[in-house]
C-alpha cells in the first residue's frame, strides 16, 4: 500500500512540520509536501525536460533542473540553438541571413518555422539582430 501525504499539524501550515515516515523536521507544510514527494511517494511516472530531454522522478527536481539550467535570457538562447531551424539560420544557411543579423521580410514570411523574438518577448537576446 502506497504511503499518504499527511495533513497539517494542528499548529497550521506555517509552523514546523514532521515527516511522520522519517521523522525529518520541515519548516512549513509545503516543504514537508515537497519533501514527501521527493523521497517518499511512488511513481512510474517520468518528468522530460522539453528542452534537453533529460528525466526526473519528481516534478519538483524537474523545476529545479529548469530554473538553473534554462533560466534567462541565455538560457533562452542556449534551448532555441538546440533547435534544427535555428542552427540552420545562424550558421548562415538562411536566405534572410546578412553581416547584421536577419534582414527584409518577417521572419515568418520566409522562415515560418523560426521563432519570432519581437513578437513573442519584446527584444531578441544580446547577439541576434
Amino acid at each position: 500500500m502506497p504511503l499518504r501525504m499527511p495533513p497539517p499539524t494542528s499548529g497550521g501550515i506555517n509552523e514546523p512540520q514532521e515527516c511522520p515516515y522519517c521523522r525529518r523536521t520541515f519548516s512549513c507544510y509545503y516543504s514537508l509536501k515537497r519533501h514527501f514527494q521527493d523521497k517518499h511517494e511512488q511513481s512510474d511516472t517520468l518528468y522530460v525536460c522539453e528542452f534537453c530531454h533529460r528525466r526526473y522522478r519528481t516534478k519538483n527536481s524537474l523545476t529545479t533542473h529548469k530554473s538553473l539550467q534554462h533560466r534567462g535570457s541565455s538560457g533562452m538562447l542556449k534551448r532555441l540553438l538546440k533547435t534544427s531551424a535555428i542552427k540552420t539560420v545562424l550558421s548562415g544557411n538562411g536566405s534572410n541571413i546578412g553581416a547584421g543579423g536577419l534582414h527584409g521580410t518577417h521572419p515568418h514570411a520566409a522562415h515560418p518555422h523560426l521563432f519570432d523574438f519581437a513578437a513573442e518577448l519584446g527584444q531578441p537576446p544580446p547577439g541576434i539582430q
